[in-house]
Order: structure tokens, then sequence, then C-alpha cells
């Protein structure tokens, strides 16, 4: 029986499967940059250059997005400051944590063989092994404790770690991913809404902005505390 035909069949499908895994992401986000290019076009027309620096102004949010401790408590509310619309925000950090979070988990091995990239892959691991050690409610809630981890904006709880906490949770990648999007998705409302809001009162009138600023930052802090109070249930005897 002559396998050579399926076995050279099976290695281009793996190799084109691949590709696919590497490029699609990025075209995707490639993509909705070129939307924001005409939704914030150059002076001088929409086919000429340089950018407008509204437009350079989005790419570098979105950019430092990527990098901590920056996060969506910090770059919306900066974004909105700025003048940029919710809808343009909403889009550009949810198709970040969308893309971001597809090409980790879908090429997660290729990745770690990477030199540079591996060695920043393998510290994600880690960061992420620390969170289940640290938040066991993470694992114990199931699929439930990774959507709320993604949702709560805390420190280290981005699309590539959640990501990387699905794969050590034995995820599979369609079921990670759906989690990511669904706890982006809220979370980055959450926050555009508030942080709009507070604009908005500032903008009518400085003392409504202030008070409203101080009622959601109370309002988070009770949250935090019944949280806290809740998920001790959740570690062992021994601390851990």
């Amino acid at each position: 029986m002559n396998t050579d035909g399926r076995t050279g069949k099976e290695l281009i499908y793996r190799i084109l499967l691949r590709f696919f895994y590497l490029v699609v992401p990025i075209l995707v986000y490639l993509v909705l940059l070129g939307v924001f290019w005409f939704v914030f076009p150059p002076e001088t027309g929409v086919f000429s250059m340089p950018p407008s620096p509204e437009y350079l102004g989005l790419i570098g949010l979105m950019g430092a997005y990527l990098v901590p401790p920056f996060g969506k408590e910090t770059i919306i509310p900066l974004a909105l400051a700025l003048g940029y619309p919710v809808w343009v925000i909403f889009l550009g950090v949810v198709g970040m944590d969308i893309v971001t979070a597809t090409f980790v988990s879908l090429n997660f091995d290729l990745l770690l063989r990477v030199p540079l990239i591996g060695r920043w892959i393998r510290w994600v691991v880690r960061t992420a092994d620390k969170v289940l050690r640290t938040k066991p409610w993470v694992e114990q809630l199931a699929s439930a404790g990774l959507l709320l981890f993604m949702y709560i904006p805390l420190q280290g709880s981005g699309s590539i770690t959640c990501s990387v906490i699905g794969r050590l949770l034995d995820y599979k990648p369609a079921a990670s991913l759906g989690l990511v999007i669904i706890g982006s998705v809220l979370s980055t409302l959450t926050v555009a809404l508030g942080a709009s809001s507070v604009i908005q009162l500032w903008h009518i009138n400085p003392l409504l902005g202030i008070a409203a600023a101080v009622i959601i930052l109370a309002l988070i802090l009770a949250i935090a505390y019944v949280w806290s109070r809740f998920t001790k249930r959740f570690y062992r005897k021994d601390g851990v």
C-alpha cells in the first residue's frame, strides 16, 4: 500500500494550516486598522501620506495596550479623554484581544520554539501558572472562572494570559477563545461606558464628573471586598 501520496498531502495540509494560523489573525487586525484609516484620514486625502495624528495616536494606544501594566482600565479612559469615539475604542480593544488570543492559542507550540518569542511565552506560562496557584477560583469555577478572570481588570488578566491558562486547563482552543472573546466584550463595554459617563458628566460640570468617579470607585472597592470574601472558600487550609 502506497502512503507517499497521502503523507505528502498531509504535510502540505499541515503547512497550509499553519500558514493560515500565523497569517490570518494578523491580516484581520490589519484590515481593522485599514478601516480606522478611513475614519481618521490624512488631511490631504484618504490615499495620501503621512497618516493623521489621530490615526497615529490610535495605533500608539493599541500598541501600548499590549504592554504591561497597561490594560483596559487605563487605555480606554485615556483614549476617550483624547476624544476617540467609543465604538472605535471598542473595536480596537476587542479586536486586539481576539487577534492575540487566536494567534497564541493556535500557534502555541510553534511560538515556544522561536528563540526570543519562546522565552516570552514561557514567561507567560509561568505567569499563568502563578495565577492558577494564587487564584484557585479560576480553575475551580471552570469556564465561569476563566470568563471572570478575563472580565475582571486584574494585573495580567489579558487575552494572552487567559489563552495560556485555557491551555494549561486543557480547554479546546475554540472553547478558550470563546470565553476570552465574551470576557473581552463585556469588560470593554463596562470600562468604556463607565469612563464615557464620567467624561460626559465632567464636561457638564466637573463636580458631577468627580462625584461619578468617586461613586464608581466606591462600587469597585465594595465589589472587590465581596469578591475577596467569596473566593476565600476556594483556598485550601494550607493557604494555597
